[in-house]
């Protein structure tokens, strides 16, 4: 019988955590060396190998908290999703309540846009994520968590379409985003900000849709 294909890929594996901040020290320098090397190079061409050599470590050490390069790519995920969370978390407690909605999503766009993990290496991480179960379940569970909290905002800020509608722009918004990221990464320094500018705009047109007020 043939195997489902998604079997024969690479788990992500148990890493272990480092306790110490010595350990905690060298865990971060192994993952700014595999963002590092992820700005130029594809995911199928990061080794841990050469991830330890850019750390400044020692093989046996990377392999010490981290059992395979698709660890590494997790724990870079999880990285850019705290990120996230940080930012989100940061824009509700600045005052939903306080802004128009238009103020409050563009500058939300623009701290998202803004976290330490660069557009590089959000487009690989995201490329990424179709590499085996454990990693597309983590990119699932992040989706639905980024479009609850937007569609929570929504709420707050006065939208006019009932919950369901809501969901279903929110979804749309992680899409739009999502796709805005390999053009922002292949595109050099100088266009960057006009392409994120229109893409901006256009994150802007779809939640505007529901704040448009009822025929």
């Amino acid at each position: 019988m043939k195997k489902n294909a998604t079997s024969e890929l690479p788990r992500v594996g148990k890493r272990r955590l480092p306790s110490q901040e010595r350990s905690r020290q060298r865990v971060e320098r192994i993952l700014e060396a595999a963002s590092t090397l992820l700005t130029t190079n594809s995911v199928d061409k990061l080794t841990t190998r050469r991830i330890a050599e850019v750390a400044e470590v020692n093989i046996a050490t990377l392999y010490q908290f981290f059992p395979n390069k698709e660890a590494v790519i997790f724990a870079l995920y999880e990285k850019w999703l705290a990120e996230t969370g940080r930012v989100m978390d940061q824009a509700e407690e600045n005052g939903l309540q306080t802004r128009g909605w238009r103020e409050f999503f563009g500058q939300l766009f623009d701290a998202l846009a803004a976290t330490n993990t660069g557009v590089e290496v959000k487009d690989r991480l995201q490329k990424a994520m179709g590499m085996n179960d454990e990693l597309r379940q983590l990119d699932l569970v992040h989706g639905q968590l980024l479009a609850e909290r937007m569609t929570n905002f929504m709420q707050a800020l006065g939208a006019k379409l009932p919950l369901v509608e809501l969901q279903h722009i929110a979804v749309l918004l992680l899409h739009f985003e999502r796709a805005l990221v390999t053009p922002l990464a292949n595109s050099d320094e100088t266009q960057k900000p006009q392409i994120f500018s229109r893409g901006k705009q256009s994150l802007l047109e779809v939640i505007g849709i529901a704040f448009k007020p009822e025929t």
